[in-house]
């Protein structure tokens, strides 16, 4: 179980706080797709896992596990699980799990693509959060959605850091919660 802390309550307070932890650069790459600045600087990424561990402790205080897809996904979720007191469980590309899995095919704008979670990941019932840097289109994140259900486990919310509004990408989660901390058009 999770304690409650107040939430950050507007974009602009959190690009504030992302900001301030970079200097008056910026803490995101040019493109504003990039989160390779948060990674390298000690302070904007301990920012970044603070807002994110605020928004889930006053937004969703029964969570079992945070869930990280392959690979930005490894760098956000766990160290998010461990200030929540929860686990990680990874989300990998087909063929990188050890055991018995669960896999689902996904199309994207060039091709398809295959995640895979362990088979034993999650019991049903359980309450998962999924964690990605960015949100596009949505494809990834919906299929990461799909493993959860077939496992019988309860996606309370998909987060990121950046969504791309343009790309309608939330739109795909159906009636998941979904949380994106900056977001562009």
């Amino acid at each position: 179980m999770v304690s409650k802390r107040p939430d950050p309550t507007s974009e602009e307070e959190r690009s504030t706080r992302l900001r301030e932890a970079k200097g008056p650069s910026g803490a995101l790459g040019s493109s504003s797709r990039d989160i390779s600045p948060l990674l390298k600087d000690p302070a904007a990424f301990r920012t970044l896992i603070d807002l994110l561990e605020d928004h889930l402790r006053a937004s969703r205080p029964q969570i079992d596990f945070v869930a990280g897809l392959d690979s930005r996904g490894f760098l956000i979720g766990p160290p998010l699980a461990q200030r929540l007191g929860v686990g990680f469980v990874p989300i990998r590309k087909k063929g990188k799990l050890p055991g018995p899995t669960e896999s689902v095919s996904y199309a994207l704008e060039y091709g398809k693509a295959e995640l895979e979670i362990q088979s034993d990941a999650v019991e049903p019932g359980q309450k998962v959060v999924i964690v990605d840097d960015l949100l596009a289109t949505g494809g990834t994140m919906r299929a990461a959605c799909e493993l959860m259900e077939r496992l019988k486990a309860e996606v309370v919310e998909c987060l990121v850091i950046i969504e791309l509004k343009l790309l309608k990408g939330s739109e795909k989660l159906g009636p998941v919660p979904f949380y994106s901390l900056l977001q562009y058009d």
